[in-house]
């Protein structure tokens, strides 16, 4: 009986500790053949503004500039609106997902970290990843040339990703994505 007892204790236990297990509480984003989805949504579809808004909701701020940025500080991602005679154009040249602001700016977020998951083909994207293991995984992209120090630029099938990193390149700064032009 006292088996029965302590078995059942440590059931209720271990099942109400898996409760509190913190999910990603930012949104999942997949990047695979050439599409890049937010919570199910195909923002490279059109890479319209709308579309990005529909997967993630209204900024918590925008500023006009060369580009318009629009500022998810919660999420810790930005998007880059591509201006047309000095008017936002409604397309997104670019998307950044933030997991460690190095130099604040009026662009970056101030969040943390980026709260939520990226996958990129097989590749799971964390704060912890280096770059040996990023260019281990990602065999299939184009490494193409980076235009600062500790940065690659891979590209495949119509998309680029700028992976920066830490000074060390063991631990991941940004990520940025875009439409590749150069092909």
């Amino acid at each position: 009986m006292k088996k029965i007892i302590v078995a059942a204790l440590l059931g209720i236990i271990s099942f109400a500790g898996l409760s509190f297990i913190p999910a990603a509480s930012g949104p999942s984003v997949v990047i695979k053949k050439g599409v890049m989805k937010i919570d199910g949504v195909n923002v490279t579809a059109d890479w319209s503004l709308s579309s990005f808004k529909k997967a993630l909701g209204e900024p918590e701020r925008s500023r006009e500039g060369y580009n318009k940025t629009h500022t998810y500080d919660s999420k810790n991602i930005v998007l880059f609106e591509k201006m047309v005679n000095s008017k936002p154009s409604g397309t997104v040249s670019e998307v950044q997902y933030y997991f460690h602001v190095s130099e604040p700016n009026t662009v970056t977020p101030d969040g943390s970290s980026f709260s939520g998951t990226i996958k990129i083909d097989k590749l799971v994207v964390t704060r912890d990843l280096s770059a040996t293991t990023m260019l281990s995984k990602l065999k299939n992209w184009e490494k193409t040339d980076s235009y600062i120090e500790h940065s690659y630029r891979m590209a495949s099938k119509g998309l680029y990703i700028y992976f920066q990193f830490n000074n060390a390149e063991d631990k991941l700064e940004k990520i940025s994505v875009g439409p590749d032009k150069k092909k």
